[in-house]
């Protein structure tokens, strides 16, 4: 049975989050620390739609929604699921 891994993009910057608020000492240094951290990767959720279609930001209505392939999870497909995210653009994720 084949693998799918949702995509993930590198650009949740833990420097970057809340700057306007303040902070007390220890905040700031902890806030300070985190800007020396890399970007850390963040998980893309695939939404299929009942009408086949598939999504990647959430669907206006989400009575719509067949099933959901949750960002940095790995679930194992169908052949039928294979060919459907293949032909959605999503084959490179497949293993």
């Amino acid at each position: 049975m084949a693998i799918f891994r949702p995509p993930t993009d590198d650009f949740l910057n833990l420097g970057n989050i809340d700057i306007d608020v303040r902070r007390t000492e220890r905040g700031r240094l902890a806030h300070a620390l985190f800007r020396h951290f890399d970007n850390l990767p963040v998980g893309r959720n695939i939404y299929r739609m009942k009408d086949g279609s598939f999504l990647e930001n959430d669907p206006a209505v989400s009575d719509d929604i067949e099933k959901v392939y949750y960002g940095g999870h790995e679930y194992q497909v169908t052949e039928q699921e294979v060919a459907e995210l293949t032909a959605a653009g999503y084959g490179a994720y497949i293993t």
